[in-house]
């Protein structure tokens, strides 16, 4: 792609034309300045006629070369250059032709006819970088034309050529000055004319009449083309210019108002460091009412251009050559999810056939076509399908999961630290939402420590807890006793991904006194570990990252998704064997097993399941990930699973499910019907998961995305209201209705951990007169949390779902989407962290354990220890049943204060090899 308004060789002539025909035009201006000059010195001659002779064969040329020479020799500009150069043929003429004297009406026309070549000057145009600066040239060279050639014709046509004493009304002629005449030129043709300047011959007069009349018919034309090139340019259309002073990252792709909101909160977050970075939106349509106020808020920070990624001159105005990074994203909310991703696909294609360097960051849906993309030149990947049901499916056994994901990826730009509330829990669940995941750079001095000391000092040191590490195959889980090396950087010993309050706890890893670590390190005393070969072997091979090795981590990823192209050949396959075998096989009268699982429903006996209210995009790695997840009890099956919804996935999705996974069942029917719920069983079930299936096309308020999530909720609260509550995730597209689904609750609460609150307005009916003061308090510190800067609505923090982890908000995705720039391979960390990787033989990955009794009213910090030094594990955080009026609901707390009293019920989350206290029941009692 080569580089904007780089100069070409095959321009050199076309400008030098230009250069030529100005400067001929302003050499006849120079000579009759004073008055019409009859005769040219010879050697002017010969140079007028041999620069006259170069346009005479451009035209004979484009005489030529032109496709309908009729078309093109009747053409204005065509007649007007071949007008131009006669005078030089015609002084040939009369030089060589005798008895042709200087006042003939050849000579005559010729001295006319060289005041034409002004309108050359019109070649300037095409010097215009824009269509409104073309437009403004080509009214100002109109004016200026016009002007200068008048004042050329009115000269040769009122010059005396013979000598005449009389009045210039008797003599029918005068001999004026180029400036008298421009003067009167100029007056003529914008007012009546003063009278102090007249033409007194005939053709004089003739000339002036026609050229007021020609310019009230062409300037008002000019005007109203530029008016009408002024109100079709916007903003939007102008090309990024600050390429050079600020490095900027374009984002393109499927653009909506909310999706910008947080991408752009968390871009522009402090944390990220993205301070003098700038943000090029490209994008084929304008933008929305919604979208102009996001992009008002970060105006000095973002510009929209209107353009398609698909065409290299508006990749241009984007200046995709200099980018630091690019951004696909996708729709998410498509009726053709296929499509949505070959969208992204073809803009991934062109972004990296402009800028072969650049890191791509894009979006899809669906998992099979994620390998596809990084091969066509994406950088790294965030499959929404994938990630999304992955989360929902994993929420259905680790409590609180939504909301542990995302404040992780949420941040924050007020201090929430400084706002003090009088209620304990506000303060312990602000301190977590303050923690965020960073790419954290170990200096070389913790060389020679084991990943496990390097979790137990940073803990302790600075509140940091590292998870896993960037390896020249991706991100791993490292076991405890891995032992940290050195790369090729010599200030550099590992990255890691960890568990920080803000960017400052980041900041505090590097200032840590060397003397602090060598004497860390000399009192270390490290028990003996029996550890398998092949696990030795495998921490052998494991060689810490510098963040560059694109290309090999990229293999790895394709390898991992490559895994779902194989099933989608599985499945297509056996739909085809089944096809071919179905008319010998089933018997008159008989259903295949597709029908079956359509028509049939849930057995009676079927308890502890886990009911879905809608279908996954993605339900092959929604099951799977269930599937695959650790159960609290060895000897306890992974539960069933019942799909409600009005329709059935297709006969190709089953056979994507068949064979792979048991205990599958679906009832058709709607959430929001009584007895479609109760068939389902949902008074045993464990867990109940609410999917958003509608889309924003189907609502004149887009809000209202969200109406048939929100009314199944309240459904599913009704039926449930007089058993045990399930453990309950919903997904939302909107963050904001999240409010609405708060205004459920009421003042009577389960004393059990699996309580929900009722169908009452929180508002209004929960808030008794003794409640007032309290209440009043809570107010006021909403408020003052909205006083912040925060990216988000401060308010949403608290709110009940939220807090309690019971609802999946889509914005999640956008702010993973957005940390991929400063954090890489972010979204492959969260992969592994849900479901494990395929290449850890410990099968690590995050879980819940209930805590024991030996760990009940221990503090946090204590137990944090326990779990890494006993079960070689690392605790992140807990979830929290309600404890009444001092725990109104349940919560989730991430790295709480380590003074932190451990209560019965508490679940801690937990990343490493899983275990259970039914198969290791004394892990904690030595």
């Amino acid at each position: 792609m080569s580089e904007p308004h780089s100069p070409s060789k095959k321009d050199v002539p076309k400008h030098l034309r230009r250069a030529i025909s100005n400067k001929e035009a302003l050499f006849h201006v120079s000579l009759n300045w004073s008055g019409l000059r009859i005769g040219l010195d010879p050697w002017m001659q010969e140079v007028d006629f041999s620069i006259n002779l170069v346009f005479t064969l451009e035209y004979a040329l484009h005489v030529y070369a032109s496709f309908d020479r009729l078309e093109y020799v009747v053409g204005l500009f065509p007649m007007v250059e071949f007008a131009v150069v006669l005078p030089s043929w015609f002084d040939l003429l009369a030089a060589h032709v005798a008895g042709i004297s200087s006042t003939s009406t050849l000579l005559q026309t010729s001295r006319m006819l060289r005041s034409l070549r002004f309108i050359r000057i019109f070649r300037l145009v095409q010097f215009a970088t824009s269509s409104l600066q073309q437009q403004a040239w080509a009214a100002m060279l109109t004016i200026v034309s016009i002007v200068f050639t008048t004042a050329g014709v009115v000269q040769a046509t009122e010059a005396c050529l013979v000598a005449c004493d009389d009045e210039p009304r008797v003599c029918k002629c005068r001999d004026l000055s180029f400036p008298n005449l421009l003067y009167f030129v100029v007056v003529s043709i914008s007012t009546l004319g003063y009278g102090d300047i007249a033409p007194v011959s005939t053709s004089g007069k003739f000339v002036i009449a026609f050229v007021i009349l020609f310019t009230f018919i062409v300037v008002p034309i000019q005007v109203n083309r530029i008016q009408a090139t002024i109100t079709s340019h916007t903003d939007y259309s102008s090309a990024y210019s600050e390429a050079k002073l600020h490095p900027h990252v374009i984002l393109t792709g499927y653009m909506n108002a909310e999706s910008l909101s947080i991408f752009f909160g968390q871009f522009f977050h402090p944390s990220n460091l993205n301070w003098n970075e700038r943000v090029v939106i490209l994008n084929a349509s304008q933008p929305t009412s919604e979208i102009n106020k996001v992009l008002h808020a970060y105006d000095s920070k973002v510009q929209y251009i209107v353009g398609s990624p698909m065409l290299d001159e508006d990749l241009t105005r984007a200046v995709l050559c200099d980018a630091s990074a690019c951004y696909v994203l996708v729709n998410r909310q498509s009726s053709r999810p296929q499509y949505a991703d070959q969208c992204c696909g073809l803009i991934t294609i062109a972004l990296r056939r402009g800028n072969p360097t650049c890191p791509i960051y894009a979006q899809v849906i669906n998992s099979r076509n994620a390998a596809t993309l990084l091969k066509t030149g994406a950088s790294d990947v965030v499959v929404i399908g994938m990630l999304k049901f992955s989360i929902i499916g994993r929420s259905s056994q680790v409590w609180g999961l939504p909301t542990l994901l995302h404040n992780l990826l949420a941040q924050c730009n007020s201090d929430l630290d400084s706002h003090h509330s009088s209620l304990q829990w506000h303060r312990q669940y602000l301190h977590g939402y303050m923690h965020g995941i960073f790419l954290v750079d170990i200096p070389r001095t913790f060389s020679g420590l084991t990943f496990g000391d390097l979790i137990r000092f940073l803990y302790d040191k600075v509140s940091i807890i590292p998870l896993a590490m960037l390896t020249d195959d991706g991100v791993r889980f490292m076991d405890m006793e891995f032992k940290l090396g050195a790369t090729a950087d010599p200030n550099l010993c590992c990255k890691v991904y960890a568990i920080a309050k803000g960017l400052t706890a980041v900041e505090g890893v590097t200032k840590i006194p060397p003397e602090q670590i060598l004497s860390y390190r000399k009192g270390v005393r490290r028990k003996g570990k029996l550890m398998s070969s092949n696990s030795l072997d495998e921490m052998k091979k494991i060689k810490p990252a510098l963040g560059n090795e694109i290309g090999q981590i990229r293999e790895r990823i394709i390898n991992m998704f490559t895994v779902a192209e194989d099933y989608d050949v599985e499945a297509a396959l056996g739909l085809a064997e089944k096809r071919e075998l179905a008319d010998y096989e089933l018997l008159p009268g008989e259903m295949s097993e597709y029908e079956r699982f359509v028509s049939l429903g849930v057995p009676e006996d079927v308890t502890d399941h886990i009911v879905v209210c809608g279908f996954p995009s993605d339900t092959y790695h929604f099951i799977k990930t269930i599937r695959e997840a650790p159960m609290p009890d060895d000897l306890i099956p992974s539960p069933a699973i019942i799909f409600l919804a009005p329709t059935c996935i297709d006969e190709r999705e089953y056979e994507r499910l068949r064979g792979f996974f048991l205990d599958v069942y679906f009832v058709q029917g709607s959430p929001i019907n009584f007895g479609d719920l109760k068939k389902t069983n949902i008074r045993w079930a464990i867990s109940v998961l609410v999917l958003t299936q509608a889309s924003e096309a189907q609502y004149s308020d887009p809000n209202m995305v969200d109406a048939d999530a929100i009314t199944i909720v309240r459904y599913i609260v009704e039926i449930s209201h007089r058993t045990r509550m399930p453990n309950f995730v919903v997904e939302l597209d909107k963050s904001s209705n999240v409010k609405l689904l708060s205004s459920l609750a009421n003042e009577r609460r389960t004393s059990s951990a699996f309580g929900l609150p009722a169908l009452v307005h929180r508002n209004v009916s929960h808030r008794s007169p003794r409640h007032h003061s309290v209440l009043s308090r809570r107010d006021s510190f909403w408020s003052s949390l909205d006083d912040g800067d925060g990216n988000v609505d401060a308010t949403l923090v608290l709110e009940e779902f939220i807090a309690s982890g019971r609802v999946f908000m889509n914005s999640m995705l956008d702010a993973l989407m957005s940390e991929c720039y400063r954090k890489p391979w972010i979204a492959q960390f969260f992969h592994i962290l849900i479901t494990g990787s395929i290449n850890d033989l410990e099968e690590r990955r995050l879980f819940q354990v209930e805590a024991p009794e030996e760990l009940i009213a221990l503090q946090y910090g204590e137990c944090f220890r326990k779990f890494l030094d006993m079960a070689n594990c690392t605790c992140i955080g807990l979830w929290r049943p309600e404890r009444g009026v001092v725990l109104p609901h349940p919560c989730v707390f991430i790295n709480p204060p380590t003074d932190l009293q451990i209560e019965p019920g508490d679940l801690f989350y937990v990343v490493g090899t899983p275990f259970t206290f039914a198969s290791t029941p004394n892990i904690f009692t030595h």
